[in-house]
């Protein structure tokens, strides 16, 4: 079998094309989700300090005159305000749903709670239930954008 001297020009240009092709594909990663956002990172983490603080002091207070929703009601107000500044910014962060809709899930946990509230004192029992719940969302969002920061 002897060897041709020159190849053939379409398969020089073929060969060509599929190394321009596997140095782009090699070249250019795709991303399916947004990148790590400190600023989220740390609101969420301040919130759930701030959720964590109410629900001790409704622990402390369980039985008396203070534990009505009225003695409550700024927590109330400035977690509404905090997780609304926190699902406003995850949405406008392009490829960031995952992360939107968590901060939607946690909105609808303030919610409840606070018509919990509205009906009655919690119980020390609700409360452990209740900070359960939190604790769950407050992990999954924050878990999400550690992953992001290590680049998984």
């Amino acid at each position: 079998m002897t060897i041709p001297q020159r190849m053939p020009r379409y398969t020089v240009l073929i060969a060509a094309v599929y190394l321009t092709v596997m140095l782009a594909l090699t070249g250019c990663t795709v991303k399916l989700i947004s990148s790590y956002d400190e600023a989220t990172d740390r609101a969420v983490t301040d919130l759930q300090r701030k959720t964590e603080a109410h629900l001790v002091v409704l622990e402390s207070v369980e039985g008396l005159p203070e534990c009505t929703f009225d003695h409550h009601k700024q927590f109330y107000d400035e977690a509404k305000v905090d997780i609304s500044a926190i699902t406003v910014r995850a949405a406008a962060i392009p490829k960031n749903d995952i992360t939107t809709k968590e901060t939607t899930l946690l909105a609808s946990n303030f919610d409840n709670l606070e018509k919990l509230h509205k009906i009655a004192c919690l119980s020390k029992d609700q409360i452990t239930l209740v900070r359960s719940h939190f604790n769950t969302s407050f992990t999954a969002i924050l878990k999400l954008e550690l992953a992001k920061r290590r680049g998984e």
